[in-house]
């Protein structure tokens, strides 16, 4: 479909879009909440694995921010670590990070910054093309940053074991150590992680995972076994994903259930369960307003569950109803008869209609082959592809095809 007839669908794009997840504009109005203020308590700081950083547990995800302002206040409020990467924004994103703390004259040492390589694009076969490419990508986002190195590097979304294996990036990270163009190798994954960070636990070669963690996984065994082993192995664990927006909440639950637990609440509730986990040492929550981040920095300093969110996290109806939150764990990819990639329109989907993120869902939608597009799914009107948790499918295909079809 051409440019015109996207930016055509306006309407629905646009009511659509606007379902972001922004949360109220006070952090406490109508929660009855009893924390304590940011002024009778001290940040809570933890030690990021073997690395030795010691990092405030809440941190800036800073993908979907695009207001410098944001990020001069996050940096005022205690904030000292800024996580982005090399596509983000079509790279604006790392220039936006690099000029607010070369303005704020910030000493290099006083602050975190993270930045992720990904392969994206046609596959490479030849392993020494494909390091090429990671080198030549990594070089830009210094440039951007204006940084003579970055704390931590990350591979962007691994998918597999594979991928961490990879001789040649592992000898591109191990080239960056020695350039000292990097401090610290990692690897990021939304997918379904455990095989991949039991890997890296066996390898001893990543200091630090960046992972989904979030509420949806509350009764995942296997989850919290391996991360507890890989904080065991000296690996410091960085939690992305922890508040899962509110989409599952609006659609999932009734009406009056919503109206007694606000949104605000909810959002604090989910990132203190992520961040109740000991061996997490940040989580990089994507606030995009200075309302969420204030919201959020109260739980920088206060991780205990209040009455009404210990309610809300207890309630059997929000235990149902997150299992919808997509937890890409890729099960759902031999579910379609006409192989369409799933996995890839369920992430589509998190960018264009939880995230508000127009440009990663049209990366991540132009990134699908032809032959698993939506386009296969354009006169299908009985989809079958299923979710072992419960993922509507359907409805969210249904949703890209309103948008982009």
């Amino acid at each position: 479909m051409n440019r015109r007839k996207f930016l055509g669908n306006t309407a629905k794009q646009i009511a659509l879009l606007n379902i972001a997840g922004l949360t109220s504009a006070s952090a406490f109005a109508g929660t009855g909440n009893d924390a304590a203020s940011a002024d009778d308590k001290k940040m809570i700081y933890r030690t990021l694995g073997k690395t030795g950083i010691k990092l405030p547990v809440v941190s800036m995800g800073v993908m979907n921010a695009n207001n410098p302002a944001l990020l001069k206040a996050a940096w005022d409020k205690g904030i000292r670590h800024f996580d982005t990467a090399w596509y983000y924004q079509n790279g604006n994103n790392e220039k936006m990070v690099g000029a607010v703390l070369k303005d704020l004259k910030v000493d290099r040492k006083d602050v975190t910054v993270s930045t992720k390589i990904g392969l994206f694009g046609p596959p490479l076969s030849n392993g020494k093309e494909r390091k090429a490419l990671f080198l030549k990508r990594f070089d830009e986002s210094l440039s951007r940053l204006q940084m003579e190195y970055v704390d931590i590097l990350y591979f962007h979304d691994t998918q597999k074991v594979e991928n961490i294996t990879d001789p040649y990036i592992v000898e591109a990270f191990s080239d960056l150590k020695d350039r000292k163009q990097i401090r610290f190798a990692g690897f990021s994954t939304h997918v379904d992680w455990v095989p991949i960070v039991e890997q890296a636990v066996k390898d001893n070669f990543y200091d630090v995972i960046l992972l989904s963690f979030n509420y949806s996984m509350f009764q995942d065994k296997r989850v919290f076994d391996t991360i507890k082993l890989a904080f065991d192995a000296g690996i410091g664990l960085v939690a992305m994903k922890t508040q899962c927006q509110q989409q599952w909440y609006k659609n999932d639950l009734p009406a009056n259930v919503q109206k007694f637990y606000k949104e605000n609440m909810m959002n604090t509730a989910l990132l203190k369960w992520a961040l109740k986990n000991e061996h997490i040492t940040t989580a990089i929550p994507g606030f995009t307003t200075f309302d969420q981040l204030d919201e959020d920095m109260v739980v920088a300093y206060d991780i205990e569950f209040n009455n009404d969110e210990e309610k809300f996290l207890e309630d059997n109806g929000v235990k149902l109803a997150i299992q919808s939150v997509c937890r890409h764990c890729g099960q759902c990819a031999g579910s379609c008869p006409d192989k369409v990639d799933i996995p890839s329109l369920m992430r589509t989907h998190m960018y264009a209609l939880v995230y508000g993120n127009p440009l990663m869902a049209r990366q991540t939608l132009d990134g699908i082959s032809d032959e698993r597009s939506l386009e296969i799914c354009k006169e299908c009107n009985t989809c079958s592809s299923k979710c072992v948790n419960r993922v509507p499918i359907a409805s969210r295909i249904n949703d890209l095809k309103e948008i982009y079809c």
